[in-house]
Parts: structure tokens; sequence; C-alpha cells
């Protein structure tokens, strides 16, 4: 196995100009999962609980052969998750970083001074990326975005919008998502009051975009906050220019424990959630809330990950054990079918990307390994795929090149 050596730690990183060697492998001839899979068309985030440290990885395809953390990959600092077109963006000091990955490297190419927080950063397309202020402390609920053009590094607009619902009793304001939708931008937010509980009232704010202006907010009542905990995990699926949302009432993050988890639909041409459409998750689940994230697979059905509550006993098994099955929605007959995968870890995690009619599921499992697996969305039909090695589990896998 030949290995390069790897530059990249935490103060090159901190002084905006590091330039970063990432190991490779030479494939062996072993054609399935002893073979090194090559390639930049991925991205894969793992992470090492000893030495605590996160690790960015890429492989060109997700159907067969490995990659590893050992002796590999690129170390990498905070829960942002920001990769377009073979670049990884950070927020470092306040400034925006790009960093181009080619050739086993990645290199600064160039930053931009922004107000704002990755886990609160958003792509309203490929060369866009709204980052917003993300949290605002009672009594302030001012939120600041900074729009920026990551071809040129450029912010194009910057401004902020106020917020309602927050008391003084109230702890603060999270935003919970954003999403363009033609010329309107929606963002559902939450309030959270001081004991890390939130308000029993789902938020949704819109403005008209570019121009962040015509600024509208209603609420509704029939769950607790639409969207989710950070930007990492996505909460929304399309279809037929109508946006579905699931709401989180789980109790990781902001536990609302009377309201039901659901997915609310924003109607084509409107600003607030439809009052004539409602999808009780919990309805169907026995009374569980433990629902975190949608991904959309296309034609009214999107992915969710499910905690299993009698497994959820502790704080730390939302991050340690386990917990969480996959689950295909159907957005339209308010049905779900769980998919007979191994159950995996994490729930700050996005492991699902769909490429070509197949949805790519990263699943970390303490007994089953670190797998990819394929879900043929046309047919149903699952196959295990790309080893994640080195790492005790994988908390993010998106596109890259």
């Amino acid at each position: 196995m030949k290995k390069k050596n790897t530059f990249l730690n935490r103060m090159m990183l901190l002084t905006l100009s590091a330039v970063i060697c990432l190991s490779s492998c030479k494939k062996s001839s072993d054609t399935n999962t002893d073979s090194v899979q090559d390639g930049n068309a991925f991205v894969i985030v793992g992470q090492v609980n000893t030495p605590s440290a996160l690790y960015m990885l890429t492989a060109g395809a997700l159907t067969s052969g490995s990659v590893t953390a050992a002796g590999a990959g690129v170390e990498m600092t905070g829960n942002g998750r920001l990769f377009k077109k073979g670049y990884y963006y950070t927020i470092v000091n306040g400034q925006l970083v790009k960093y181009k990955y080619e050739n086993q490297l990645l290199s600064s190419a160039g930053q931009v001074t922004v107000t704002g927080n990755t886990l609160y950063s958003y792509w309203l397309n490929d060369t866009t990326l709204i980052v917003w202020s993300g949290t605002s402390t009672a009594p302030s609920n001012t939120m600041t975005y900074n729009i920026v053009n990551v071809e040129t590094m450029t912010s194009t607009k910057s401004g902020s919008i106020v917020l309602t619902g927050l008391a003084l009793t109230d702890k603060a304001i999270y935003l919970s998502g954003c999403i363009l939708r033609g010329s309107r931008l929606y963002i559902p937010y939450a309030i959270y009051h001081s004991g890390w509980t939130a308000t029993d009232v789902s938020y949704l704010a819109s403005v008209d975009y570019p121009s962040m202006e015509n600024l509208i907010i209603t609420s509704d009542t029939r769950s607790a906050y639409a969207g989710s905990f950070s930007s990492v995990i996505p909460s929304t699926a399309l279809l037929n220019g109508e946006i579905y949302m699931i709401t989180n009432t789980g109790d990781r993050w902001g536990a609302t424990p009377n309201k039901p988890s659901a997915i609310y639909k924003i109607k084509a041409g409107e600003n607030t959630f439809d009052t004539g459409y409602f999808f009780d998750l919990s309805a169907i689940s026995d009374g569980n809330r433990e629902y975190y994230g949608l991904w959309d697979l296309g034609n009214g059905k999107a992915l969710t990950r499910v905690g299993r509550p009698g497994l959820l006993t502790t704080f730390t098994d939302y991050t340690d054990t386990d917990v969480f099955d996959y689950y295909v929605i159907d957005l339209v007959a308010k049905t779900r079918t769980k998919l007979e995968l191994p159950l995996s870890k994490v729930v700050h995690a996005s492991t699902v990307v769909v490429d070509n009619g197949v949805a790519y599921i990263a699943v970390a499992s303490s007994t089953a390994g670190n797998y990819v697996w394929s879900y043929q969305i046309s047919s149903g039909t699952l196959t295990k795929g790309l080893e994640i090695k080195g790492v005790d589990n994988v908390n993010w896998i998106s596109k890259f090149n």
C-alpha cells in the first residue's frame, strides 16, 4: 500500500493558508471491498472517537471497494459540511474560506468576510451560498445574513430580518432551514426555552429573493418547529412545485413532547403551511417522535431516519449507540416502509445522497461495520457497497465533483 503524508492540522486551517496532502492507496487486485475506491466524485466525512477527530475522504464510486482514514484523509474541524464542485468551504475567524481539492491536495482558493455560522449556511444554487447568523439570543429577534457568490468569493448582499414570537422568558431563536423556490425564500425557525425545549409552535418566515424584502411570518400549532437543528440534516422534499417539510419534536434538540413529529406542505404559490395537509408521523409509529431528516427521492417519496425509543435511554445514545432505522416515506399516500438495513448511529448526520435513480445510504453500525448501501428507488432493492474503514462513525456523504 502506497501512502502519502497528510499536512493539514488545525493551526494551518486557522491561519487560512493550509495546503493539505491526502493519503492514497494503490488498488489491489481484489475487485470488491478489498480494493481502494479512488476518485473524487463523492465526499465522505467520518469521525474517530479516540483521539477525537473528523476526516474527509473521497471516492470515485459508492458501489464497491473501500476507503480508509487510517493514515489517510484530511482532518477537519467543526460541524459545517459545505462541499460543492470540488471545493470545501468553512468559516474561520470571520472569513468564509474556499479550499480546492485537486490531485489529492486541498489548497486555499479564496476567502471573503462574512458574519455567520457554517451550521446555518445553505446552498441556494451551485454558485450561491447564504450564510445566516442562525441564532438570536433573547431579547434580540434579529437574524443577519450574507449572500455569497462562491465563484468570485464576493458578498453580493447582506442584511437582516426581524423574526416574531420570541418572549423575554425564552432563550433564543434558531433557524431550522432555508429553501429557495422560484423567487421566494422560505425560512422555518424554532424558539427555544431556557431548558432547551422548544415552543409548541411552527414558525415560517418567507421573503422575496434576491431582494430579501416583503417579509411574511406565519405560524401553525399542529406540530412543533419545522426543519432541522442544523443545515447538516436536510428537511425538505419537492413535488410539483410544492414543498414538503418535516418537523422535529424528538428529545435530542428542542424537545416538544406534547406535539407529534409530522410533515407539513407549502402549496405552490403560497407562503404558509397548507391547512389541508398534515402527515402525522407519530400517529403511524406508536407515538414515536424520533424522526430526523428528509432526503428527497423524487416523485413524492423521501427517506428519513427514525430512532427506536426503546434503545434511546440516555442522551449519549443519540451519538454512540446503534439506534436509527431508515424508512421510505410516501408523502402523498402518507405511509412509511422500513428498509432492511443494520441499525446506525449518530443523530447529527446526513448520510444519504441521491444520484441517477439510486439513494446511497451510509450506515455506521457498531456490529455490522461502516458501509454505503445502494437503494434502487424504482425497484426497492438494497445492495451493500463501499466500505468506510478507519473511522468509528460516518456523519456525511454527498456528491463532490
